[in-house]
């Protein structure tokens, strides 16, 4: 494998940590920025920025690829004014700041990964939503959100540079994201069917997250939107019943839609909300999931 240097943004949250490590095996350079003060260890260099006006000066750093994964998290508190400020300006802010940094570049990288999710579909229970074709987005706040996050990242495109818009769906995993929340549920006896139970999750387990990434390194006919969801999407009440199976515990709990509104407010949308998305691009070029099936999935994700 030809060695790669790589700048990566948002290292430190649940998918970065996860590439970080696939990478370093791999013996790639790998180049961090982040607001924390980290020693350097091998292959692996921190460089610190957005804790001033002043940015880094990396215009002889021979970059390969850019993979821009910082933002502020979706779920961590309640959706107020100020909160959502939070989340659009911290995906924005960071953004436009590695687009200065790689402007003054004297090498361009070839390729830019901008993390994404398929919250930019609108929410429906009978469209399948394929990253080959051209979708409006939703008019939603989290719509509106990707809408600008990934306005703002195809700036990369008028450089010259491939940019991918990597659309996450629920990425499963056992240190991160949603999956040790929807554990806990189960676990306490009120895991079960949210709402209807019919609205789709298009979930994907955090290895096929990474490997797809790297898939994409070497596919340079990939470009554009790129759904990183698994092959086949499951309706909630299906999710449930599996989790619940593997957990043993009862997974039959009706959760009314307007309970989990009053708990989790606006936020409600992000396991309400119904977006069935398929991978079209990852299988029309044979990229092999690890975890096809949500069963495949859970058995390696529960003891």
């Amino acid at each position: 494998m030809i060695k790669l240097h790589i700048l990566l943004t948002g290292a430190t949250g649940f998918v970065g940590d996860h590439l970080v490590h696939e990478l370093e095996k791999s013996d790639h350079e790998i180049y961090i920025l982040t607001r924390q003060k980290l020693k350097n260890r091998a292959n692996v260099h921190y460089i610190e920025w957005l804790t001033s006006d002043k940015l880094p000066n990396l215009e002889d750093l021979p970059v390969d690829i850019c993979i821009n994964l910082a933002g502020a998290g979706l779920m961590d508190e309640k959706w107020s004014s100020e909160r959502k400020k939070v989340i659009v300006n911290s995906r924005i802010e960071a953004t436009s700041a590695l687009l200065s940094i790689v402007k003054k570049m004297k090498t361009k990288p070839k390729l830019w990964i901008n993390a994404s999710a398929i919250g930019a579909y609108t929410s429906s229970k009978s469209t399948i939503y394929l990253d080959t074709e051209e979708n409006t987005y939703a008019t939603n706040f989290l719509g509106k959100t990707v809408y600008e996050w990934e306005k703002t990242a195809s700036a990369a495109s008028e450089l010259g540079i491939r940019v991918v818009y990597a659309r996450f769906g629920l990425v499963l995993g056992t240190d991160g994201g949603s999956f040790p929340v929807f554990q806990k549920l189960f676990q306490t006896y009120t895991g079960g069917k949210l709402g209807s139970g019919r609205q789709w999750y298009s979930w994907i387990h955090v290895d096929d997250v990474v490997a797809a990434m790297l898939f994409i390194f070497d596919h340079e006919q990939i470009s554009g939107v790129v759904n990183f969801t698994a092959p086949h999407p499951v309706q909630e009440k299906k999710f449930a019943e599996r989790l619940g199976k593997k957990l043993h515990k009862p997974y039959n709990t009706p959760i009314p839609k307007r309970i989990i509104k009053l708990i989790l407010g606006e936020r409600a949308m992000t396991i309400l909300d119904s977006q069935r998305a398929y991978p079209e691009k990852l299988m029309s070029h044979h990229f092999e999931f690890q975890f096809e099936t949500l069963q495949e999935a859970l058995d390696d994700l529960v003891d």
